[in-house]
């Protein structure tokens, strides 16, 4: 073999393992930088949808209200997660079209709509109405939402859907 192919083999063998795997490590970096600005953003996007269709639900059992003086109770059976109580279903239908179903899909027990009945407080009647479970809990309200309703009240019945959640109050029964 002559001296200018061994030179020509030595210059032209391609990348040593270490460049590729400093460049694979590199593209892996990146990837998941990446993958959790997405995620951070669907988490977002998840949150936004759950306080638009809580509004959704608000407004519809406000037009109930005004309609039959007074909300749905629990003693109709009325209360629990949005999206699988017949009771509610058929007490809204006129006020709702379809089925509000949290962004984590209607299996998913960690997230859901909640609505929690007619609660009477020195005179005042309200419901409360919540998602229960905020993807990020920078967007839950609860802290907030105990200083709104029935002031004395142990936290529990009518007092929203825990530290994660993001809660809305009806009526008048903020004291």
């Amino acid at each position: 073999m002559s001296n200018r192919f061994k030179n020509h083999l030595r210059t032209s063998r391609g990348f040593t393992l270490l460049e590729l795997l400093v460049v694979i490590a590199l593209i892996g970096f990146i990837a998941s930088i990446v993958l959790a600005v997405l995620s951070d953003a669907q988490r977002e996007a998840r949150d936004k949808r759950r306080l638009a269709d809580i509004k959704s639900i608000e407004n519809a059992l406000q037009l109930y209200y005004s309609e039959h003086n007074a909300y749905p109770t629990e003693a109709s059976g009325a209360n629990g997660n949005i999206s699988t109580n017949q009771v509610w279903k058929t007490a809204m239908a006129k006020y709702v079209s379809g089925t509000y179903v949290d962004p984590a899909g209607i299996d998913n027990a960690t997230y859901s709509y909640y609505y929690d009945g007619k609660h009477n407080c020195g005179g005042k009647e309200y419901a409360v109405i919540f998602a229960r479970q905020m993807d990020k809990p920078t967007n839950s309200n609860y802290t907030e939402f105990l200083n709104t309703t029935c002031s004395g009240v142990v936290d529990g019945e009518g007092r929203g859907g825990g530290t994660q959640s993001y809660n809305l109050l009806l009526g008048t029964g903020s004291n």
